[in-house]
């Protein structure tokens, strides 16, 4: 097996398992590797027998990071950001208004209502006992 031959089945044995720049990141690793032993006096033969089977070496790669298909999580957020901003603009407003609507008038009037009821009657009364007792001093 050659340095290229090595490279492209380890490439093939991570594609789609991790994001590309890891599999750009390990390949570049590898093929410096292979190189610097080279120079070292090695022959290539010699340093890809070392090194063992490139999907052994893909496969301690991919559950080092996760395992599974990899997903592209910059277009899945792109894809999410699509569907909030869609979502937001017509559909959620039109869901938000009459709820909160509904919650101002029932449910924070019921509350509130006879609260500033009371402070009416309350006002009303103190203005007219002030009115009673100091209002005709002339």
């Amino acid at each position: 097996m050659t340095r290229d031959e090595f490279l492209q089945e380890l490439r093939i044995a991570l594609q789609g398992q991790i994001a590309q720049a890891q599999v750009n990141e390990h390949l570049r690793y590898y093929e410096n590797y292979i190189i610097e032993e080279s120079r070292k006096g090695r022959t290539q033969e010699e340093v890809l027998a070392s090194l063992g089977s490139p999907r052994l070496i893909a496969k301690t790669i991919v559950e080092t990071y996760g395992g599974g298909v990899y997903r592209n999580v910059e277009e899945e957020e792109v894809v999410q950001r699509r569907f909030a901003f869609r979502l937001s603009k017509g559909r959620l407003a039109s869901l938000v208004w009459p709820a909160l609507f509904f919650l101002l008038c029932f449910g924070i009037g019921a509350i509130l209502l006879p609260v500033l009821i009371f402070l009416l009657l309350a006002a009303t009364a103190f203005y007219l006992i002030y009115l009673i007792f100091f209002g005709n001093k002339k």
